[in-house]
C-alpha cells in the first residue's frame, strides 16, 4: 500500500512529541509499544495503519525523510525490531514540508471561490530544530577572521573549527614532552672549520711514537691528547686552545708516506689500509663533556615530572629495572621463534644478497620471506632494514607476515668529517649516501607513543652494519623502556638492556628472563 504524504503528519508529529520516550524504558524502541503509543495518540478521524500494515509504513516513512528512524538490523517483523535513533532536524524539515503543502491547497480554495488576492496566512513558528539548522547554515557562510589566537578564541567558524581538528591532542602533546624527560640531552659541539687550528692542535696533540707504533684507527685516547694540549697551552694559540674545549676538531694524521697532494682519503675513518695508504686520514678530537651536572640535573627532573603522566606505562615503570642485555647465537632460519614469546617491537637487519663480495653471509630472499614472523607479534611494531634492491621484496615480506607498511625511514650517512658520503664503499652502481628502514604495523596497537620523531636520522656510519643507535632510541620511546624488544639478525654491538638479541654473529648465549630461558634449555636439550 502507497501512503499519501499527509497521512504522515500524524506519525511526525508523534514523533517529534514522544521522541524523548520512545527510546528509553519501559519501550526501548519497540515497534510493537510504538505502534500502540501511535494509535492512542492519532484523532479518531485521521487515517492510521493497521498493525500489519505498520512495517510498510515505517519503510515509506523513512524513505521520504531521508532516513529519519534508524533501526536495528532493518525492519523485518514488527514485533522484533527496535526503533535506535530519531533525527529530530529531519522530522522538523518534513514538518515543515508537510505545513508549507497544507497552506497551499489552502490558499488555491480560497482563490478559485473569490477574484480578490488572498491575504498571506502566518508561517506557523519554526521549530528548536529547523532554526539549529539555519544556524548551521549561517555557521558555514560566516566569514573567517584572520589572526585569530586558538587558545583565547571567543567564537567559532568553519576555518576556526578545522584548524582546531588540526591541532594535535593532548595525548600527543603530553607524551612528547614525557620523551623530552626521559630523553637524555647530549651534547651537540659545532665543527672547527679554521685549518690552523686543526694543524697546531695535531703537532701538540700526536707525536711520532703515536703514528709508528698504534695500529688502530683511534690512534690514542683522547684524554691524552687533551691533556697535552693543556700542558703546552702557553704555546698554542689563545683562539685555538679555547675552540678544542668547544668544538670538534678534526687533526690530519702525517704519516711519512702520506701525499698531501693526493687529498683526504675516500674512506677517511673506515679506510682497511690506513698505515699504508698514502691518502690524507684524520683524528678526530671531540671536546671535553662538561655537561655532567646537568645530566644529572635533567634525571632528577625527569624522574619527578614525568610521573604525572602515565598513560601506556606499566604501574611498575617507575622502580622495575630495566632487563638486561639477551642474546642467543644461532642460525636464525632454525631457530622456533615460538620460545622466544611475544614482542612489542622488532628490528630486524639481514644480510641480502646484493651480488657483492662482503665480509659475512648473506639471506636469500626466500629464506626470509619463509621465517615464521607472525609468531612473534600479535600486535606491534616492526622495523625492517632494506638495501636499494630489497625495498620491494621487503614490503612484500611485511604483507606476508601479517603487518601493514606504515611508514620508511632514511638514514643519512656522514663521513668522519661530518659531510654527507659521496665516495667510498657504500653502494653497487652508485655510492649510496642514505639507507631505508621500513616500518610496518600489526594490527591496532593504540598504546604506541605516536608522532615524537621524525623519519630522517642522520649520523656518522661506523664498522660494517652498525646501525646508528638513534633508531633504537626511537623504538623505546615509542614503545616503552620496558616493553619486550627483539633485534633479528644482530651482531655483538647491537646487545642493548631492554633488547633480545638473535644472530649467527654473537657470541654464546645470555639470557636472564626464566620463561624463555627454560624454554630455550629444553630446546636444545631436545636437538642436540
Amino acid at each position: 500500500m502507497i501512503y499519501e504524504l499527509s497521512s504522515f503528519k500524524p506519525f511526525v508529529n508523534f514523533l517529534l512529541e514522544s521522541k524523548d520516550q520512545l527510546l528509553e524504558w519501559p519501550y526501548y524502541g519497540e515497534f510493537w509499544k510504538i505502534y500502540l503509543l501511535f494509535e492512542k495518540f492519532c484523532n479518531p478521524e485521521e487515517c492510521v495503519p493497521t498493525q500489519e500494515e505498520f512495517e510498510s509504513y515505517l519503510l515509506q516513512f523513512n524513505e521520504i525523510s531521508g532516513s529519519a528512524l534508524e533501526f536495528d538490523k532493518g525492519v523485518s517483523g514488527v514485533g522484533t525490531r527496535r526503533l535506535k535513533w530519531i533525527s529530530v532536524d529531519s522530522l522538523a524539515i518534513l514538518e515543515r514540508k508537510l505545513n508549507n503543502e497544507k497552506e497551499s491547497d489552502v490558499d488555491a480554495t480560497t482563490s478559485s471561490k473569490s477574484s480578490l488576492a488572498p491575504l498571506p496566512l502566518p508561517l506557523p513558528s519554526p521549530s528548536p530544530s529547523f532554526m539549529n539548522s539555519q544556524t548551521l547554515l549561517n555557521f558555514l557562510n560566516m566569514e573567517n577572521p584572520r589572526n585569530v589566537n586558538l587558545d583565547k578564541a571567543n567564537f567559532l567558524t568553519l576555518n576556526l573549527v578545522l584548524r582546531f581538528l588540526e591541532r594535535p591532542t593532548a595525548r600527543t602533546i603530553l607524551g612528547e614532552r614525557r620523551a623530552r624527560l626521559n630523553t637524555t640531552a647530549l651534547p651537540f659541539p659545532l665543527v672547527c672549520n679554521d685549518s690552523k687550528h686543526s694543524i697546531s692542535l695535531s703537532n701538540i696533540g700526536l707525536n711520532r711514537k703515536d703514528l709508528a707504533g698504534n695500529n688502530s684507527k683511534q690512534l690514542v685516547s683522547e684524554s691524552v691528547v687533551h691533556h697535552r694540549i693543556y700542558q703546552s697551552r702557553n704555546s698554542l694559540n689563545i683562539d685555538a686552545y679555547h675552540c678544542s674545549m668547544n668544538k670538534i676538531h678534526f687533526l690530519p694524521i702525517f704519516y711519512n708516506h702520506t701525499d698531501l697532494n693526493l687529498g683526504d682519503c675516500s674512506y677517511l675513518d673506515t679506510c682497511h689500509k690506513m698505515k699504508t695508504c698514502r691518502y690524507l686520514h684524520y683524528y678526530t678530537l671531540n671536546p671535553l663533556v662538561k655537561s655532567m651536572a646537568a645530566a644529572t640535573t635533567t634525571k632528577e627532573r625527569s624522574s619527578s615530572a614525568s610521573s604525572d603522566y602515565t598513560l601506556g606505562e606499566c604501574f611498575t615503570e617507575s622502580f622495575r629495572p630495566v632487563t638486561q642485555p639477551q642474546w642467543i647465537s644461532c642460525d636464525v632460519r632454525f631457530l622456533p621463534f615460538e620460545i622466544l614469546g611475544k614482542f612489542a617491537a622488532i628490528i630486524s637487519d639481514p644480510a641480502w644478497d646484493i651480488h657483492m663480495s662482503l665480509p659475512y653471509s648473506t639471506c636469500k630472499d626466500d629464506e626470509l620471506l619463509a621465517l615464521p614472523m607472525d609468531a612473534l607479534q600479535d600486535e606491534g611494531i616492526i622495523m625492517l632494514w632494506v638495501t636499494g634492491r630489497s625495498i620491494e621484496i621487503g614490503r612484500r615480506a611485511l604483507l606476508k607476515w601479517g603487518y601493514s607498511v606504515s611508514d620508511e625511514m632514511i638514514w643519512i650517512k656522514l663521513n668522519q668529517l661530518k659531510r654527507t658520503i659521496v665516495t667510498g664503499r657504500t653502494g653497487h652502481w652508485l655510492n649510496h649516501s642514505k639507507e631505508h628502514l621500513l616500518v610496518g604495523l600489526k594490527g591496532n596497537p593504540l598504546w604506541l607513543n605516536s608522532k615524537i620523531d621524525t623519519d630522517v636520522v642522520v649520523s656518522n656510519t661506523r664498522e660494517t652494519s652498525h646501525k646508528p643507535d638513534e633508531f633504537y632510541e626511537i623504538i623505546e620511546r615509542m614503545v616503552g623502556k620496558h616493553a619486550r624488544k627483539l633485534e633479528i639478525f644482530g651482531r655483538q654491538h647491537n646487545t642493548r638492556p631492554g633488547w633480545l638479541t638473535i644472530g649467527n654473529q654473537l657470541q654464546g648465549v645470555s639470557l636472564c628472563e626464566p620463561e624463555v630461558k627454560s624454554k630455550y634449555e629444553s630446546f636444545m636439550n631436545t636437538h642436540v
